[in-house]
C-alpha cells in the first residue's frame, strides 16, 4: 500500500516539476485494493503543495467522496469527479492539473481538439500509430461538482483518457499513476503543438 501511495507521491511531484500543479492547485488519486469489493480511493489533501506529498499526506475516500473512518482532514474539492472517473472507467489512478497550453486552448476551441498525425499521439495507451486522429473533449467549467462529473464521464472518449475542462485543466487517467501522469504530459505536450501550428509565419 505504501509503495502505490509513494508512486503516487512521485508523479505528484513530477508534474509539479513541469508546472502542471501550481502553487497548491491540481489534484491525484488511485484506487486502493479493498477486498470487500468496495471502491476505495487515496486522493490527494485540499490546500497543499502537490509537489511534497508523503504517503501519509493521502486520504482514503469511499464512493461517496467522503473520507472514511474518523479523518477529519479535507480532500481535493474535485475528490467528486475523481471517483466518478473510477465508477465508470476502468482506471487506476486519475490526475489534474492545470497545464498552461491546454487551458489556453480550451478557451480558443469549440468542444474538442483534435490531434493528428502527431508521433506523440502514440504516448496514449492503446494507440499504435500516429496515422490517425485522436480528439480530445472540452467540457465547460463548473463549481457544481456534480454536474462537472456527468459531463466529464458522458464526453469521454475510449481512446484519448482524458477530458480537458474549458479555462481549468485537464483531467488524466490510466491504470497506474505513471501512466496517468504520462496521459495527462501528453495532452499538455500535443495541446503545444496545435498551438504552435496556429502560429501566424513570417
Amino acid at each position: 500500500m505504501d509503495a502505490l501511495l509513494a508512486q503516487l507521491a512521485a508523479e505528484a511531484a513530477r508534474l509539479s516539476s513541469l508546472g502542471f500543479l501550481a502553487c497548491t492547485a491540481g489534484n491525484v488519486s488511485v484506487r486502493l485494493p479493498d477486498t470487500a469489493g468496495s471502491l476505495v480511493v487515496a486522493m490527494s489533501p485540499s490546500g497543499v503543495d502537490k509537489g511534497k506529498l508523503v504517503p501519509a499526506d493521502f486520504i482514503r475516500v469511499g464512493g461517496d467522496a467522503k473520507p472514511l473512518g474518523d479523518d477529519r482532514r479535507k480532500p481535493s474539492d474535485e475528490t467528486r469527479l475523481h471517483v466518478s472517473l473510477y465508477q465508470h472507467v476502468a482506471c487506476g489512478a486519475v490526475c489534474h492539473g492545470h497545464p498552461p497550453h491546454a487551458v489556453a486552448l480550451s478557451l480558443m476551441s469549440a468542444d474538442r481538439v483534435v490531434f493528428s498525425g502527431i508521433e506523440m499521439q502514440k504516448a496514449f495507451a492503446g494507440t499504435t500509430t500516429h496515422a490517425c486522429e485522436r480528439i480530445l473533449p472540452i467540457i465547460e467549467n463548473s463549481q457544481d461538482m456534480a454536474e462537472l462529473s456527468a459531463a466529464a464521464v458522458a464526453r469521454r472518449v475510449p481512446e484519448v483518457p482524458a477530458v480537458l475542462v474549458r479555462g481549468h485543466g485537464v483531467y488524466a487517467w490510466g491504470a497506474t499513476p505513471a501512466e496517468a501522469s504520462r496521459h495527462l504530459e501528453t495532452v499538455e505536450w500535443l495541446c503545444r503543438i496545435v498551438l504552435l501550428c496556429a502560429r501566424p509565419t513570417r
